[in-house]
């Protein structure tokens, strides 16, 4: 498969240390089912050969999604997916979009993405939602009403672990004389993106100095406005497949890290996923240019 030559590779990790200087990553997202009659080793093994593909079409990160307990769902847990990716990739950056955080113990999920941190050499970046589905919040015995707390203490609890031994006296997970092996490969840990969408979540992000994972028509204002001065901006759009680049700055400040994801049809039969993934490398070099339709 040949290379678009304007889809130039950008693999640093888009954390606090990165410039003022704007910079766009694009990336390709999996999120596949399962038709009715299809074969999910033959899907998955085609999904996986696909990412060295997306790799030398010239992608940035690859996401995967999540769906537990989702009928027809190929991914019921996209950390498996990611370390596979990390063995057929080199330069790659692979990230979860998104975790359903609720699901989970935060510790797991810090010691999970440690140890993907080091068997990508520091490739990895982890996405974080709240958990959309009523069915999976019944199934994982998570009440609603606390789903939402639950989520910020899980946030705190994975970066206070990243960081070092810890007493954590949370009030869903408390925790006492913990240090998880591995430490990440990345200096304070993979850099960190939540899905969320209402204002005062958004800033909730920007005040935990996250990035910020959005359906491409939300606006990302109330964010950019929640923003420390001098605080570099991480913005992640989830682009439909017709849908447009948004603009960088939404009217307040420009977004200086920006994400355009590219989906991955869910659908698609294993012989038609090495030929979507070079149709949408075409599309990628077309956002890089600023001409996408």
């Amino acid at each position: 498969m040949r290379k678009p030559a304007s889809l130039t590779a950008v693999a640093e990790p888009p954390n606090e240390s990165v410039s003022q200087e704007p910079r766009t990553r694009v990336g390709l997202r999996f999120d596949p089912r399962l038709a009715e009659g299809a074969l999910a080793g033959e899907r998955l093994a085609a999904l996986l050969e696909a990412a060295p593909q997306a790799e030398a079409q010239g992608f940035d990160v690859l996401w995967v999604a999540e769906r537990p307990t989702s009928e027809a769902a190929l991914v019921p847990s996209a950390l498996v997916l990611c370390a596979s990716v990390a063995m057929r990739t080199e330069r790659l950056r692979i990230a979860s979009g998104l975790l359903p955080l609720p699901f989970y113990h935060p510790l797991r999920v810090a010691e999970d993405a440690a140890s993907l941190d080091g068997l990508s050499a520091g490739r990895f970046e982890l996405g974080v939602g709240l958990g959309a589905d009523p069915g999976a919040l019944v199934h994982f015995g998570v009440d609603a009403e606390e789903r939402i707390a639950r989520f910020e203490e899980a946030l705190d609890l994975i970066a206070a672990a990243w960081r070092g031994p810890l007493e954590f006296p949370g009030h869903f997970f408390p925790t006492e004389n913990v240090e998880i092996h591995p430490r990440p490969v990345q200096p304070g840990g993979p850099p960190l993106w939540i899905g969320v969408e209402a204002p005062a979540a958004q800033r909730r992000v920007a005040e935990r100095r996250q990035g910020l994972v959005l359906r491409a028509g939300v606006s990302a204002g109330p964010y950019l406005e929640a923003l420390a001065p001098g605080q570099p901006s991480r913005v992640a759009f989830l682009l439909g497949s017709d849908t447009d680049a948004p603009p960088l700055s939404n009217g307040h400040r420009e977004i200086v890290c920006c994400d355009w994801v590219l989906p991955m049809a869910p659908d698609l039969e294993p012989e038609a996923i090495a030929p979507e993934v070079e149709r949408l490398a075409e599309r990628a070099a077309s956002l890089r240019l600023g001409t996408a339709d």
